[in-house]
């Protein structure tokens, strides 16, 4: 999906886009604004990939990890990262802060 996204012309992904909000017809795509493609930014997860990740608790004392890559059960971005903080303020505390995934 985000591969053939990229190879897609910013005309037509604005023109997707002023489908989709049923924006003025009248409107030209590029009146709407400017697509940006940024092919890092894209995360694509691989299966297995979860369990190779690290828990926010290590074996060394008092050393507690937190970041995007950390196991959160989130994909590896920004929400995830900012679970992941949660989660090792909950292993250095004690104390529950995050609530269950709800679907």
């Amino acid at each position: 999906m985000a591969t053939a996204t990229l190879n897609r012309s910013d005309i037509e992904m604005q023109k997707d886009v002023l489908a989709e909000l049923r924006w003025d017809a009248r409107l030209q795509p590029n009146e709407i604004g400017v697509v940006v493609k940024e092919i890092r930014a894209t995360f694509s997860a691989a299966p297995g990939l979860e369990s190779r990740r690290p828990l926010s608790c290590t074996s060394i004392p008092n050393l507690f990890l937190a970041s995007d890559w950390t196991r959160s059960g989130w994909p590896a971005t920004m929400e995830g990262a900012v679970r992941s903080g949660y989660l090792a303020a909950e292993a250095i505390t004690g104390k529950r802060f995050l609530l269950p995934d709800t679907a």
